[in-house]
């Protein structure tokens, strides 16, 4: 006879607070971006209060300048730590199951490590700490969407999708291009905390050439300047900015690669499986809008705005391939456990008994 705890496969209170709290991690992520883009992270100088008064007393009218990107990027962080809290309680007083009870309160203790870090890069006045800061925001978006896949209705019923060798496969992929990612995004954040977005200002070429420069001189930077404008700061470029923002086109290239690919598997192995084929779809456009963004970023001359979509889009990249990959665990994971206990029922059988 199943216990209570079995009979329990979906909490939809749960569920439901899990995608709130992701749906506000991705605003957070772009209002980050704009902290970045507007060069704001050290414009409240102390932490936790702004400027000497509590952070939820800080009257409007001082939010002037960069303070109004630093400050609404507190209290936006805050309301998701408020939002994880809500998830405690909520796995805590209706959910039997301790995997979803102990996985949120692991949740919530991810984005209070999250919130100190970025509590010390203004303590500190670490720029570091900031890049740190920008990767783990990444990883907390795809800790709460894996919680959202682990407690939805797909989660409970995996063990009805049709069992496939091609699922095995994609899981296979879609880890790959999650890592792909993931090296491409702590690239993006170390390119942006050293100020080489525009390192390279030109597109596709660099500096009008294939490859970037391997030397600067005067000759170099005079001839850059000339032809590209002071403005973009090309008479103190450095060569590791020029290539860190290399590396990041040729990793923009390698993950555009690997989202295809996983898609275009998914669309031909998986057709008739909307779990995955809906977020193949939205991956496909989220690629065609990141890589825009991106060109963008670098022609029209890294307007914040756009920079800052830059930032949350490619987040939000990593995030659906992520959830293909989690559901494809969840297959995996549903099957092995259904062949298991068929081979259990098989050798309790009367006919392979003794």
């Amino acid at each position: 006879m199943p216990t209570g705890v079995q009979q329990q496969q979906y909490n939809r209170s749960v569920h439901w607070l899990a995608l709130i709290t992701a749906a506000a991690t991705f605003p957070l992520i772009f209002m980050g971006g704009l902290v970045t883009s507007h060069q704001a992270g050290m414009s409240v100088p102390d932490w936790p209060n702004s400027w000497g008064y509590n952070m939820f007393t800080f009257p409007p009218s001082k939010w002037v300048g960069g303070i109004f990107f630093e400050h609404t990027h507190r209290l936006a962080g805050t309301a998701v730590g408020f939002l994880t809290i809500l998830l405690v309680a909520a796995a805590w007083a209706t959910d039997r199951r301790k995997w979803v009870r102990w996985t949120a309160v692991a949740v919530f203790l991810a984005v209070c490590v999250q919130g100190t870090i970025g509590g010390l890069r203004v303590v500190l006045s670490d720029r570091d700490l900031a890049i740190v800061h920008g990767i783990a925001a990444q990883l907390f978006f795809c800790f709460i969407a894996a919680f959202c896949v682990m407690t939805s209705r797909f989660w409970a019923e995996a063990r009805n999708v049709i069992p496939a060798p091609a699922v095995k496969k994609v899981l296979i992929v879609a880890l790959a291009t999650v890592a792909i990612l993931l090296a491409q995004l702590i690239v993006g954040a170390i390119m942006r905390l050293c100020d080489a977005g525009l390192a390279i200002p030109d597109f596709p070429t660099s500096y009008g050439h294939l490859l970037p420069p391997t030397h600067i001189d005067a000759a170099f930077r005079q001839a850059a300047i000339h032809q590209y404008g002071m403005d973009l700061g090309l008479n103190r470029v450095t060569l590791f900015q020029i290539w860190i923002h290399f590396a990041h086109r040729i990793g923009a290239t390698l993950a555009s690669i690997s989202v295809i690919w996983l898609a275009t598997m998914i669309l031909l192995r998986l057709r008739r499986q909307p779990a995955f084929t809906r977020p193949a779809w939205i991956i496909l456009a989220l690629l065609v809008i990141q890589v825009t963004l991106g060109i963008l970023t670098v022609l029209l001359r890294k307007p914040a705005d756009i920079a800052s979509l830059h930032v949350a889009v490619g987040a939000l990249l990593l995030v659906m391939n992520w959830v293909i990959a989690v559901r494809a665990i969840g297959v995996v994971r549903a099957t092995s456990f259904a062949l298991t206990n068929s081979n259990a029922s098989l050798i309790d059988h009367p006919e392979f008994a003794g």
